[in-house]
């Protein structure tokens, strides 16, 4: 067992359940013990079993897998956390009330490597920032990641891909990592680590791995993008699975509150899980089972 591992369970076991990246990385507070909260569950975790994949047959009697993926529920929160890209909202950003609804799971191509899909939530799309066009109730934009938990973030973070503007004419992919064909992840500094970023659009959210090459009010339907002097570190809540779930209620979960900031009534209670739209933007149930947020596996 590598000493990372022993390491995440120390920190996870004597903290409020927030897991602290290696090199002083992003992390979110709150959440609950359920799998929409806390840090790894023990010393064993989801370590890869003898068979080589995470959560092996060596660490299935220490899982509390309610999702039933395989995974320990509370370690693929911490993982979530831990290897969270560096969020680069502009310092003039107008609606960023929101947070991370995310689904945890072994990589299908690879499963000694783990899959993450990050659906940003926020409370309102105040449209472009050239005009304020196109703004509306809710909004939900994906970025996903592979990662390898046998390697501390942020070397962990083996590739990123976001789509902005899904399925619109304004939509943008973008993709990085180290897997063979992709660029390297751009960064930025998180006390004094270079740590790979996702910038979300000003007002409007669009996410974006590659702010130079892609997020420019000509490139794109008039989004800009600009770098933070520190990273977001939103709430984030472990959806779970699709035949599984985690969780049905992001307002009795405490995640959209009016304590957090959310104002907008038609969010409130929202199940991600059921098929419906979140407020005036998309699908989340969708979101979280898109194929289009495939990330390769790479070693």
């Amino acid at each position: 067992m590598r000493v990372w591992w022993l390491a995440l369970a120390l920190v996870a076991g004597c903290s409020d359940g927030a897991v602290s990246p290696v090199g002083g990385g992003p992390s979110a507070g709150g959440g609950k013990s359920d799998g929409a909260g806390g840090g790894a569950s023990g010393a064993d975790g989801a370590a890869a079993g003898s068979d080589g994949a995470i959560g092996g047959s060596d660490a299935a009697a220490a899982l509390t897998d309610d999702d039933q993926d395989g995974l320990d529920d509370a370690q693929e929160l911490a993982w979530a956390r831990a290897y969270l890209p560096y969020i680069s909202h502009s310092p003039t950003e107008q609606c960023k009330t929101g947070g991370l609804l995310v689904r945890v799971s072994p990589h299908a191509q690879d499963p000694t490597l783990v899959h993450i899909i990050y659906d940003y939530l926020y409370n309102d799309d105040c449209g472009t920032a050239i005009g304020g066009i196109g703004g509306h109730d809710g909004d939900d934009e994906v970025f996903a990641a592979t990662i390898d938990p046998a390697q501390p973030p942020p070397a962990g973070i083996i590739a990123l891909k976001a789509i902005s503007h899904q399925g619109t004419p304004c939509e943008r992919d973008s993709t990085c990592g180290k897997c063979s064909g992709l660029t390297a992840c751009a960064t930025l500094p998180i006390a004094g680590v270079a740590w790979p970023a996702v910038w979300p659009s000003k007002d409007k959210h669009g996410s974006y791995v590659d702010r130079a090459d892609s997020c420019s009010a000509f490139a794109t339907c008039f989004d800009e993008c600009d770098d933070a002097t520190a990273p977001t570190v939103p709430e984030i809540v472990n959806a779970g699975e699709p035949a599984h779930p985690l969780i049905h209620d992001l307002t009795d979960h405490g995640f959209i509150t009016t304590a957090n900031g959310w104002t907008h009534m038609e969010l409130f209670h929202f199940d991600p899980w059921k098929d419906q739209t979140f407020g005036s933007a998309g699908n989340v149930s969708q979101d979280l089972v898109d194929p289009a947020f495939d990330t390769p596996a790479c070693h």
